[in-house]
C-alpha cells in the first residue's frame, strides 16, 4: 500500500476497541464477530497490491523514511495505552462474565495483530533502543525471549526440520502449538546462553534478557495484582495467552510445509523468497506493517515494512492472513486448501526445473 496513513489503522482500532467498551456488551461482541467472521471477507474483497515496485522503492525520501518510522512507534505507544487503559477500566467497571471475555479475546487479537507485529518489526532494526522497545511489547504478553529465537533462530533455520517455527506437511494448528512454544523457549534460552558465554558470562547472569524481561513481565504482574486487583490480573492472562495463540497461529500459516533443499555438505540452501508463504491482501498488509510479504522478509530481514516487495514466482496465500489463520483452526479444511496449493506450486516449481 502506497499511503502511509492507511499504516495507521492500527491506532485506529485502539480508539474502536475502547470505543465499543464504553457502548457496551453487544456492541464489543460485534466488533469480535467482525475480526473473526467479517475481516476475512473483507481482506478478500479489498483485493492484492504489488506495490512498492523497486523503482518507487528508490524513490522514498528520507522524509519518508522518517514518517514510516514514527507510524510504527506511534502504533508501539497505541498499543501500551491500550493496555494500561484496560487493565485499569476493568477494576473499576463491572462486568458480565461474557463482557470481560470478549473483552479479554479484543484485547488479546490487538496484542497478537498490532503489538506482537510493532514488536516484530522493531526487533528487525538496528538501533539498540528500537530492540528494546520490541523487548518491552513482547514482556506484556509473556513471550519475551522471542525477540531472540525469531532474529537468532528462526531466521537461520527456517524452512527446516530445526526450526520449531516452521509446520511440516501434515502437522494440524494443535499439534504444532506446543511444539513451537516450548521448542521457541529451549532454543531462545541456548542462542542467549551462548552469547553469554562468548562475553564471559554465566547464563544466570543478570545480562541474561530472558531472565530480565521475564522478571519484568513478573513484576509487572505483580504490581497489577496489588495495585489493580484480580480481574485487571486475568485480563493480562487471558489476552497475553489470545496474542501468543494469534502470533504462533501467524507463524503455522506462513510457513506451513516449507523445506529447503539438503546440500551434499548436510548443510541447507540459502533462504530464498519461495522458503515462504506470501500474501499481498491490502487488508491485512496495512494492518500488520505488510507481514503477510514474508517472503521478502525472509529473503532480506533488515528491509523495513515499506519496502517488503511482492514475488509473483513463490508461493500464494489464496487469501489473507486474516482468513489464513480462520482457516488454520479447523484443520479439514485447511489441508484440503493448504496441500493443495503446496501441492500445485511444487508441480509448477518441478515444470519450471525440467
Amino acid at each position: 500500500m502506497r499511503y502511509q496513513l492507511a499504516y495507521t489503522v492500527g491506532i485506529w482500532t485502539a480508539a474502536l476497541i475502547v470505543a465499543a467498551f464504553y457502548a457496551g456488551g453487544a456492541v464489543m461482541a460485534a466488533l469480535a464477530i467482525g475480526i473473526y467472521f467479517v475481516l476475512p471477507f473483507a481482506e478478500k474483497w479489498m483485493g492484492e497490491s504489488r506495490w512498492p515496485s523497486q523503482k518507487r522503492i528508490d524513490a522514498i525520501l528520507p522524509a519518508a523514511v522518517r514518517r514510516y518510522d514514527l507510524i510504527v512507534l506511534a502504533t508501539a505507544a497505541a498499543f501500551l495505552a491500550l493496555l494500561g487503559w484496560a487493565l485499569w477500566v476493568v477494576s473499576v467497571t463491572p462486568l458480565a462474565w461474557w463482557e470481560f471475555l470478549v473483552f479479554a479475546l479484543i484485547l488479546g487479537e490487538y496484542g497478537g495483530f498490532v503489538g506482537i507485529v510493532t514488536a516484530h518489526e522493531l526487533m528487525h532494526r538496528n538501533k539498540a533502543g528500537k530492540r528494546q522497545l520490541a523487548f518491552l511489547l513482547m514482556s506484556l504478553v509473556g513471550y519475551a525471549h522471542f525477540c531472540i529465537e525469531h532474529v537468532r533462530g528462526h531466521h537461520m533455520r527456517v524452512a527446516t526440520p530445526d526450526d520449531p517455527a516452521t509446520a511440516p506437511k501434515g502437522m494440524t494448528l494443535y499439534r504444532f502449538l506446543p511444539r513451537t512454544i516450548i521448542g521457541s523457549f529451549r532454543s531462545a534460552w541456548g542462542l542467549e546462553a551462548e552469547r553469554l558465554e562468548r562475553n564471559g558470562l554465566g547464563t544466570w547472569s543478570w545480562r541474561n534478557n530472558i531472565l530480565r524481561w521475564w522478571a519484568f513481565t513478573l513484576a509487572l504482574m505483580a504490581a497489577i495484582s496489588f495495585l489493580l486487583g484480580p480481574a485487571s490480573l486475568l485480563l493480562f492472562a487471558v489476552q497475553s495467552a489470545v496474542a501468543i495463540f494469534a502470533l504462533e497461529t501467524i507463524n503455522y500459516t506462513e510457513h506451513y510445509g516449507m523445506l529447503r533443499e539438503r546440500r551434499a555438505d548436510g548443510s541447507y540452501a540459502r533462504v530464498r523468497p519461495e522458503h515462504s508463504w506470501n500474501s499481498s491482501h491490502i487488508l491485512s498488509n496495512i494492518n500488520m506493517f505488510n507481514l503477510g510479504r514474508h517472503s521478502d522478509h525472509h529473503y532480506q530481514s533488515n528491509r523495513p515494512y515499506y519496502k517488503l516487495r511482492h514475488y509473483d514466482d513463490v508461493p500464494q496465500f489464496p487469501y489473507g492472513l486474516a482468513g489464513m489463520i480462520m482457516l488454520a483452526t479447523v484443520p479439514p479444511l485447511w489441508f484440503r486448501v493448504m496441500d493443495g496449493e503446496l501441492e500445485r506450486y511444487e508441480n509448477r516449481r518441478a515444470g519450471a526445473d525440467a
